[in-house]
């Protein structure tokens, strides 16, 4: 995990874990897409032992993995709102079937407990094992809506921290924090009924499903012999420029001091 990925966890347990809702003194935290990969930290290092109860969740077993889920998009194994905070980073870009996914942690999580995302905005192909989506500003108030939470703080890295990042620059992280409301009647059947029909494909196992990363056929072959080309040094210059424009017109606008 990068450093600031890391970085942007250790920023919500600082400000928000004291909110969480707690069990006596204890709050539970539920890490979905846990596993450390070629021996990378990972968020548990984030959470105090004398005060949450951590639960890794994962597709396969692994270091820093409790729970694997015999299905991989619902979790009968874990109650409803029986974990007081769901956090995942770095998973989501992975996930063909996130809509399902954050489904599942807004039933797990308590009413008035906190969710935190952190998942790639840009960044090149890298598969573990496999690389699907990339997320963009308004993609977290969109999930947020579907799902039944209620949005609180939601962040694309900007151009001015960007360019000061030396390692992990290229990912442009975006950042979700939402909180889960307390619901009663026909709210919540609502919202209850439609996270069902979320995850209803993925209840008995989703089947077969092969990602196919790349299938040339004559239509792709045509596409590259014929595509006009410009110099490397003018594609890249082309798209910082547009990457400045389209950011200052529609994205800046957002962070402004002052506005709700």
């Amino acid at each position: 995990m990068h450093t600031q990925s890391y970085s942007k966890m250790q920023s919500f347990f600082r400000v928000y874990g004291e909110r969480f809702p707690r069990t006596g003194d204890r709050s539970r935290i539920l890490d979905v897409g846990s596993k450390s990969y070629e021996g990378q930290r990972t968020y548990k290092t984030l959470v105090d032992p004398s005060r949450f109860d951590y639960l890794g969740l994962d597709l396969e077993p692994g270091l820093n993995v409790d729970v694997v889920p015999a299905t991989p998009y619902v979790w009968p194994e874990i109650a409803d709102e029986s974990v007081d905070a769901c956090i995942s980073g770095q998973t989501f870009e992975h996930n063909p079937f996130f809509w399902a996914t954050i489904s599942e942690m807004a039933r797990v999580l308590a009413p008035q407990g906190y969710l935190c995302l952190i998942a790639p905005g840009s960044g090149p192909v890298h598969r573990y094992p496999m690389d699907c989506w990339r997320f963009y500003p308004d993609a977290w108030s969109a999930l947020c809506a579907l799902v039944g939470l209620e949005l609180v703080e939601t962040y694309w890295e900007p151009d001015s921290v960007e360019e000061e990042m030396q390692d992990w620059a290229q990912w442009r992280d975006t950042m979700l924090i939402a909180r889960k409301p307390q619901l009663e009647g026909d709210d919540l059947r609502e919202v209850e009924e439609r996270r069902s029909q979320l995850t209803a494909p993925f209840r008995g196992g989703f089947g077969r499903f092969e990602a196919v990363p790349h299938r040339a056929g004559p239509a792709i072959d045509d596409y590259l012999r014929t595509v006009p080309r410009q110099t490397k040094t003018g594609v890249l210059k082309l798209r910082e420029r547009l990457s400045r424009r389209l950011y200052a017109k529609h994205v800046l606008p957002v962070f402004e001091p002052g506005r709700d």
